[in-house]
């Protein structure tokens, strides 16, 4: 074969696309035709040093690709065009190990090489690469590799399976190989910080041990964690200077060790004794890394790179100190935990610049949306996890310190420290347990006093604005004047704010609004006239916050525009309404593309539009809706392809168009405006989601307009319909079209008569067709309707369908797809309606049905091959086969046992006030002297009963409805059916009595094909 591999090189390096996209081409055509002459050249430029470095690097880049290619079947990408020899592989192999583990070569070179080492044994280890790991081993024990162990971290991350860890004694190896350089004392501390690291890999294979593990592993993991906590131990009693970045990673890193084994491993591992003893190290180590963090707050040269190190290793410290909670802690103990709180929760110079340069930071860190973690974060989960035995003294230490800085406060001095108490008493505030106090003027009059406090400090005025409702809230039920305070520091917060041009202490004043409305109700605690002040200030700050918000900001303006609205009321002013109405459009216009800020302003729109009345719907119309109109008509260039405000412009219209005001009808001249350019869309659109959002916001259009409005349209409707249900339109764009055929079913049957039998027949077939799961439920929705109206006539149709398509598995088709879509369907207003319309078709007892089969039970494979992933997804699922019946009893028993599993409202409230513990039971019942209260006179039925036991038991017992259920909000979803009063819940329980006590369709031995969980199920629940 004639080629150049550096030409290629450097031709597939080219800034010319051309050039470049030839040279790839050429590469892989030449390897169709002799892969191991392209693998052989390639790795020989990866090796040869008198390359240039870019040379080297793009062949193993090339390489890593090619591998997946041509390497082997183990790929699912193999080509199977040309065969790599085992001589090329052998070469291949060990010129990847050679590079990858040369401590001096470069890092880029290394990090190809690893990978594609990775790659390969993905599929050649074990059986053709035997000796990589010993290979590896090696380099560990004589050289001390850092790259042999890097190297090894990701195989295990990749490739070492429990049983290979096991049973294939890898994990022993490793460990040992860890061990012996951990113990090592001439072992570089690079190399320390590498074994931890690689420990901890195996700590995760190790974690995997639960109850039916074997004993051998069991016994291996026993042996291991002892003297891994020996080693860690031995480890962290050595001096350590923080000053030191590699020593701070070490003992970062066994501190991560050392929580993976308490949170992950049996307690009994982690005997009493060895915590202890690390407690008292962890003090140790607390305590330097404090008096470290002292010394670099007053330093002048706060580097990033230091200051990530000890806050990671600070992480994992406190993480530990969180774990060791159940130990015992003395006064003076807790004391020190609060001193090196306040500490390390100081903030930096280089993070308090950053937030006060920019104030949108500040606010993604203060309402948790920034990806960073620090130790900040850490020592509030610390703080929250308290046991509520811990909680007062805490708060008793913190109050005492927070006094001691106000009795001689020096701003300069003591302003970022005071701002660290506020800090950690706000974040113990979150700890759900409540703090037993009696002296409750102490905490208004210390409130009064950190408001009050005069200071220069733009991070702690902020955080006293944030500090005082969580305080206020924590303390609500005891605070004699609670209501008279939280009007007052409400309103001085936003008049302080309100006069000054500080966007981080305006955002803060909003998330403090926020912060108030989750425990009052303010329209109730404030009074109209204070609310509409609170309304009017609120919304002023939002407008000049705007102008420099971004990203997470945004979302938080539209958060409290929503509570601003809560607050409205019938004698809101209408300036109110339409400042909130135009906040909500310029923000959301600003951010089309900002997830949250989507649908948190669909919400917002619906709250808002939920208390107007038809001048105010109608003012809202006609400021937004022509640009709405202009931003649909300017993308008809483009065939309306998807773009954000396209879709933002879109949700709006359907909240619009479902939300019309009152009981009557949308306006006429809305319908008419907005009628030609959904249709326009729906005719020329060939986007999936576009046509989705305009699919629901056409059938709410056409649901709540005037018939007479829709019927001269009528025409243009049928051929949207036909459109939606033809193969031209993909099966996710037509997601919504059981929507759109329901309501016209629902509205203009009468019109439309004749094209019944055809549009029922495109949706029949629509379905059957149809992968799309969304797509299935909503054209169920259709049948839904269909058969509560009539199921013989229903039946009729689709066994006339069946008979003119000359396809016998129609019927079986359809209702194989219904039943499928009931097992994982969702949403309350759903759930009832499929409950109601599969009822009925189960009491008609219609003898045609009798004679299918559906799909029952999925049967597991039971051959002697090994089925990969990708032989699996040929390979079709085999059912049981049931009549429909037997199968709708099934589908509501599963259902039944889903629903009657979730917590009741009750059952919510007891757990969190921790009167339920974690099997479910109350505590009360669990003394010992309650044993004798057990008989209440009640005949106990905890088991599965036989069927005509059953039947009695339902026949003489009084109905026991249970409430909980869960599911989407869908109410307002268009299904025809009218609403259904009663819980899914109660619907079951109802169905399946009356086929019990009926015995319509042999439900008798419908019963005994049950599970004895399903029977189970079905006796709890109907007695």
């Amino acid at each position: 074969m004639d080629f150049n591999i550096d030409e290629l090189i450097v031709q597939a390096q080219s800034a010319d696309n051309i050039q470049r996209e030839t040279a790839e081409n050429q590469l892989l055509s030449s390897c169709d035709l002799d892969s191991s002459a392209i693998f052989n050249a390639l790795v020989t430029v990866a090796l040869d040093a008198n390359h240039d470095l870019a040379a080297r690097q793009f062949a193993l880049l090339s390489l890593r690709k090619l591998i997946t290619l041509y390497w082997g079947p183990g790929f699912e990408s193999y080509r199977n065009t040309s065969v790599i020899d085992s001589q090329t592989k052998l070469l291949t192999r060990n010129a990847l190990i050679k590079l990858c583990l040369d401590d001096q070569i470069d890092k880029k070179i290394k990090n190809g090489a690893s990978y594609c080492i990775v790659q390969i044994s993905a599929v050649d280890f074990p059986d053709q690469w035997p000796e990589l790991l010993q290979i590896i081993y090696e380099s560990i024990n004589n050289q001390h590799s850092l790259n042999a162990i890097s190297l090894l971290n990701e195989i295990y991350d990749d490739i070492i399976s429990e049983e290979m860890f096991f049973e294939g004694g890898i994990g022993y190896e490793t460990l040992s190989v860890i061990f012996q350089l951990l113990n090592n004392e001439n072992s570089t501390i690079e190399a320390k910080i590498a074994a931890v690291k690689l420990f901890h890999a195996t700590l995760l294979q190790m974690s995997a041990m639960d109850s039916h593990s074997t004993d051998k592993r069991k016994f291996f993991i026993k042996e291991c964690i002892p003297k891994a906590l020996q080693t860690l131990g031995m480890l962290l009693t050595k001096a350590v200077d923080f000053c030191d970045r590699n020593q701070t990673i070490l003992i970062g890193k066994i501190y991560e060790n050392l929580v993976l084994i308490k949170n992950e491993f049996p307690k009994k591992l982690f005997a009493k004794e060895y915590q202890l003893s690390f407690k008292n190290q962890l003090f140790t180590d607390l305590n330097n890394l404090k008096d470290y963090y002292i010394s670099y707050l007053s330093s002048d040269n706060q580097d990033t790179e230091s200051f990530d190190t000890f806050n990671e290793c600070g992480i994992y410290m406190i993480d530990f100190l969180t774990s060791l909670l159940a130990l015992p802690f003395t006064e003076q103990e807790q004391t020190t935990i609060v001193d090196i709180s306040l500490v390390l929760c100081t903030i930096d110079l280089s993070t308090a610049e950053f937030w006060t340069s920019d104030f949108n930071e500040f606010v993604s860190k203060e309402t948790g949306l920034q990806a960073s973690y620090s130790i900040r974060d850490q020592i509030n989960e610390f703080l929250t996890s308290l046991a509520d035995s811990h909680l007062v003294s805490y708060f008793t230490i913190l109050c005492q310190r927070i006094s001691a800085i106000l009795s001689n406060y020096n701003d300069s001095r003591d302003s970022k420290i005071l701002e660290s108490a506020l800090y950690n008493l706000q974040n113990l505030f979150l700890n759900d347990d409540d703090i037993e106090i009696s002296q409750y003027n102490d905490i208004t009059n210390m409130v009064g006093v950190i408001f009050n406090l005069e200071t220069n400090d733009e991070l702690l005025k902020g955080r006293i604005i944030l500090f005082t409702p969580k305080i206020l809230e924590k303390f609500m039920d005891g605070i004699p004047n609670v209501k008279e305070l939280v009007q007052n520091y409400l309103l001085k917060i936003l008049q302080i704010v309100i006069s000054i041009d500080d966007p981080l202490l305006q955002s803060c004043s909003l998330i403090s609004f926020m912060s108030f409305t989750y425990f009052v109700e303010l329209p109730s605690v404030m009074g109209s006239e204070k609310c509409v002040t609170i309304q009017e200030s609120i919304l002023s700050i939002i407008n000049k916050v705007m102008e420099d918000a971004e990203e997470d900001t945004f979302g938080l303006l539209v958060e409290i525009i929503d509570e601003t609205i809560k607050i409205n009321s019938i004698s809101s002013p209408n300036a109110i309404l339409q400042q909130e109405f135009s906040l909500l459009m310029t923000i959301s216009s600003k951010n089309p593309d900002n997830i949250q800020v989507v649908v948190e302003s669909q919400d917002c729109l619906q709250v808002l539009l939920d208390g107007v009345n038809l001048a105010t719907y109608e003012s809202f119309i006609q400021v937004c809706m022509p640009s709405f109109v202009n931003v649909i008509k300017g993308s008809k260039a483009t065939h309306y392809k998807y773009s954000p405000l396209l879709s933002l412009i879109l949700e709006f219209v359907t909240v619009f168009m479902k939300k019309k005001p009152g009981e009557g009808s949308l306006p006429i001249q809305i319908t008419e405006y907005m009628f030609e350019p959904l249709v326009d869309i729906l005719k020329f659109s060939t986007e999936e989601e576009t046509l989705q959002l305009t699919t629901d916001a056409f059938s709410y259009l056409i649901y709540n307009s005037e018939r007479s409005v829709v019927v001269p349209h009528l025409e243009a409707v049928v051929h949207i319909l036909e459109r939606l249900l033809s193969i031209d339109v993909s099966d996710s764009a037509a997601m919504n079209v059981g929507t759109l055929i329901v309501t016209i079913l629902t509205k203009f049957s009468t019109e439309i008569q004749s094209l019944i039998p055809v549009i029922l027949k495109a949706a029949v077939t629509r379905l059957i067709n149809s992968k799309n799961i969304s797509t299935q439920q909503n054209l169920i929705s259709l049948l839904c309707l269909l058969t509560c109206s009539d199921v013989t006539q229903t039946l009729d149709f689709l066994c006339q369908l069946q008979n003119e398509s000359q396809d016998n598995d129609l019927v079986c088709k359809v209702l194989n797809k219904w039943f499928e879509s009931f097992e994982v369907i969702r949403g309350e207003k759903k759930i009832k309606e499929n409950i109601l319309a599969l009822s009925k078709l189960y009491m008609s007892s219609d003898p045609r049905l009798s004679e299918l089969r559906v799909n029952g039970d999925l049967i597991p494979y039971d051959g002697d091959l090994i089925i990969t992933r990708s032989m699996a997804k040929k390979m079709p699922d085999q059912y049981t086969q049931i009549s429909p019946f037997a199968k709708i009893v099934k589908l509501f028993v599963t259902e039944l046992g889903f629903q009657t599993r979730q917590p009741t409202n009750q059952q919510s409230i007891d757990s969190a006030a921790g009167l339920v513990n974690s099997h479910g039971h109350d505590h009360d019942h669990d003394h010992p002297n309650d044993q004798d209260d057990d008989d209440d006179g009640w005949e106990d039925v905890d088991d599965a009963l036989n069927y005509d036991k059953l039947k009695e038991y339902i026949e003489d017992e009084e109905e026991d409805v249970n409430p909980a259920e869960y599911g989407e909000d869908d109410s307002e979803e268009i299904t025809g059916i009218g609403k259904i009063p009663q819980s899914v819940t109660q619907l079951l329980v109802e169905s399946l009595k009356q086929f019990t006590t009926s015995d319509s369709n042999n439900f008798g031995t419908i019963y005994e094909t049950l599970s004895e969980q399903e029977k189970t199920t079905l006796t709890q629940q109907l007695l």
